[in-house]
């Protein structure tokens, strides 16, 4: 059965969307195709095993041009296009994939679009002549592409969330910096802090989505997006700071929060659980020292592998705090000069926050 699309698929897809985005020249040929309302199947890719399953039509070898690719989809047949889209291969050809192939789609051009993707894995453009609407399939998996009114629409909602979760985040991190300072950290603050920061990776991501599928129309939207890769960064190492495990299991802790369903993610136990805590957030009430991966990568001179070994050697922030110039000059990366600049930072930190 044909999946569609989560979030962990996105990967697969925004390469895809990027062939198909408006200002790049195939696009512009699908435009042609769906103003002209004929109706069209494209195929992107020329290997062996996509033209062993074609028949009919002619081998055209033609340099690719919008106006030819909208004059060759008049015919009824499908368009194959070599994989770089430098060169349109066949014209008005019959694809015929696996008929056993099950398929959720009703119209002949979309059962062979899918039974195709499904068969050989290339990218197949179905485009409706009823609907005047462009899918594309791959593998498994279908996108029905967005119009430009609703997705323009869609990018500017998202641009708007995505300002006032980073805002959130950074009031939530300064809230957990005087906390940290003051060594009164408690769990549900670096829930709350874990949360904070998945909603804004999670609205990045989507709007870094819209802003693929635009293409050309969303270069506006581009010079408008928050500047919050620091507070992201920040953030994401809260739960390397705090999570309670084996450090090989650290892989495995993000993985279990990025997987966590919006609903889920919104209720805290899940993350108390993600971390290796008790469920009930609330009843926890032992405080919690931070590794501090978050506060010393703050540090512009401070590479992750020097960090990584003060953590090795040190194991807590405060330790690290307590730590003087000979002993942190023990620890490999950490010369005379960084140990004073270290000490110097975190004197800083527990003044300024």
């Amino acid at each position: 059965m044909l999946t569609y699309l989560n979030k962990d698929e996105d990967a697969e897809l925004l390469p895809r969307l990027k062939l198909i985005s408006p200002g790049a020249s195939l696009r512009e040929g699908i435009d042609f195709i769906l103003q002209g309302r004929t109706g069209g199947l494209i195929v992107i890719g020329d290997s062996h095993d996509v033209i062993e399953l074609i028949e009919g039509g002619f081998q055209i070898d033609c340099a690719f041009a919008p106006t030819r690719l909208y004059e060759l989809a008049k015919m009824d047949g499908a368009i194959i296009i070599s994989s770089d889209l430098k060169t349109i291969r066949y014209a008005n050809v019959f694809l015929k994939p696996n008929t056993s192939i099950p398929t959720q789609e009703t119209g002949m051009r979309h059962q062979a679009a899918e039974r195709f993707a499904r068969q050989t894995g290339k990218v197949v453009l179905a485009i409706s002549q009823r609907r005047n609407t462009l899918t594309m399939f791959w593998g498994d998996h279908k996108y029905v592409v967005r119009e430009l009114t609703p997705l323009i629409a869609g990018a500017n909602q998202t641009l708007l969330l995505l300002d006032r979760y980073v805002e959130v985040l950074n009031i939530s991190l300064a809230a957990l910096n005087r906390a940290e300072i003051s060594g009164t950290v408690m769990l549900p603050e670096v829930v709350y802090v874990i949360q904070r920061t998945e909603m804004v990776r999670r609205t990045e991501t989507e709007l870094n989505k819209y802003l693929i599928e635009l293409g050309n129309e969303g270069k506006s939207l581009q010079f408008r997006s928050p500047e919050f890769t620091s507070e992201l960064k920040e953030g994401l190492l809260v739960i390397r700071d705090y999570y309670r495990g084996r450090e090989e299991e650290e892989a495995e802790v993000y993985e279990r929060i990025f997987k966590l369903s919006s609903q889920s993610l919104a209720e805290s136990d899940n993350i108390s659980v993600a971390l290796g805590y008790p469920r009930d957030v609330s009843s926890y009430d032992k405080t919690l020292m931070p590794r501090g991966y978050r506060i010393l990568s703050r540090f512009s001179r401070l590479p992750m592998s020097v960090i990584e070994n003060l953590v090795k050697k040190f194991n807590n922030l405060q330790a690290i705090f307590d730590a003087t110039i000979d002993e942190l000059q023990e620890v490999e990366g950490v010369g005379e000069v960084r140990a004073a600049m270290i000490k110097d930072e975190l004197e800083s930190y527990s003044i300024l926050g």
